[in-house]
């Protein structure tokens, strides 16, 4: 990182914590390198926003049902969205995981101390979940130094690709307590240093405090200030800043949105799909908000984040209410029969075995598999496996939808899918 690339405000060697500034490590190696100490979150913006933007994110937003108002079809896009969030979000950190890694049903003779990436992602999923019902009901209460550690913890537990120790804040003296962002970790050619270890714990409080004020978000949502947008974006390049742990921070750093969303009684958009199609974007905004403190390029990318993926949603809805009325047009299944039944089944586990569906649907083993065999047969699931010896079956139209990237075309995905079952 080069001191050159900071706003003036930032370049001053530390030593009001209003301002923030740069700090060199007392450490072999790292006496050269300078460290940026950002500032408090600012509750005002200065620079010229973007206000028709702004306004149409935030149109897009109150247009979105209440979160206590959800339908049962909004409550199962959100869950199978949870499920695409979590592996979009686990991809930008270089963690390679699947649609398939998410929605396979869990052994229940796994060793659940065991690392790998099907039980990563699927306790990420769970995470989100469980934060989002708490958000709702304690608002920016929820925002504490303890959330953003179990978090952490939550996400990188089980990553077999993760280092460090889940849920630890970075601290002086502790071995990964000092990191660099760019530059393949070549501290020489970093693209920026965050905060610190000396400053971690007091600027991740800072950030905690600003995410916690209820009264600027009250006054945002009343329109009066920092709207939804802005927090969005604020929170998200201060956290990103203090880098608070030795990885796993762009993924604990991403949950937070959804939250914030959550806590404002929106219903939760994922946004981290968006970021990786246009992470080059992100990047760019990111650093401007973190070396420059200009914030309005990742407002604007927030808002166009929150306008593409609302679209993405809605689409994807339309795609997926539609897909038991085509299964069962093509399966013709007898009314309260277990294959009519399954077709519901199939659209929160879309990755099933007999033995998941004989539990769902409360039949016996005979019955769901009969059932299995008839929705194979009328080209609804297909076996794509075999997992601790039990055979797995997927409704590829279904997983198409979910893992085509962000944006592209949905009726290509279901072709593809069609041409699996074939």
């Amino acid at each position: 990182m080069r001191k050159e690339d900071l706003i003036e405000q930032l370049r001053q060697n530390f030593k009001d914590k209003t301002l923030g500034g740069v700090l060199k490590l007392d450490l072999p190696e790292w006496e050269n390198i300078y460290f940026v100490v950002p500032p408090p979150p600012p509750t005002t913006i200065k620079e010229k926003l973007p206000l028709d933007l702004i306004s149409e994110a935030i149109k897009i937003l109150n247009g979105l049902p209440l979160y206590k108002e959800m339908s049962e079809t909004d409550k199962l896009i959100n869950f199978l969205f949870v499920r695409r969030e979590v592996v979009q979000s686990s991809r930008l950190e270089g963690t390679w995981s699947t649609m398939d890694h998410v929605l396979t049903p869990g052994d229940p003779n796994e060793r659940m101390d065991e690392k790998n990436t099907h039980q990563a992602v699927r306790s990420y999923a769970h995470l989100i979940e469980e934060l989002v019902e708490k958000a709702f009901v304690q608002k920016e209460k929820i925002f504490t130094s303890d959330l953003i550690s179990k978090i952490h913890k939550e996400i990188v537990e089980k990553d077999p690709n993760s280092n460090g120790t889940p849920g630890k804040i970075r601290k002086s003296g502790e071995v990964g307590s000092v990191v660099v962002i760019g530059g393949l970790n070549r501290k020489e050619e970093s693209t920026y240093n965050p905060a610190p270890p000396s400053e971690v714990k007091r600027c991740l409080n800072d950030v905690i405090k600003w995410l916690a004020d209820e009264s600027l978000s009250q006054k945002g949502d009343a329109g009066v200030g920092m709207t939804l947008p802005l927090r969005l974006a604020i929170a998200h390049s201060h956290f990103e800043a203090v880098h608070p742990f030795s990885d796993g921070n762009g993924r604990t750093g991403r949950t937070l949105w959804p939250l914030q969303m959550v806590a404002s009684g929106n219903m939760p958009l994922y946004l981290s799909g968006y970021v990786e199609v246009k992470k080059d974007d992100y990047i760019k905004a990111l650093e401007s908000a973190q070396k420059k403190l200009k914030y309005v390029p990742l407002i604007t990318f927030i808002c166009n984040a929150i306008i593409e993926s609302s679209l993405e949603v809605k689409k994807s809805k339309m795609a997926i209410e539609s897909l038991e009325e085509t299964w069962q047009e093509r399966g013709k299944f007898k009314d309260k029969s277990a294959a009519r039944r399954a077709l519901k089944i199939l659209l929160q586990y879309p990755i099933i075995s007999s033995s998941l569906l004989r539990e769902k649907l409360d039949i016996s083993g005979p019955a769901s598999t009969n059932a299995i065999n008839q929705l194979v047969e009328k080209k609804i699931i297909r076996h794509r496996k075999f997992e601790n010896r039990k055979p797995i079956y997927a409704a590829e139209e279904l997983i198409h939808i979910l893992s085509r990237p962000f944006g592209s075309d949905i009726d290509l995905a279901i072709e593809k899918a069609k041409s699996l079952m074939k």
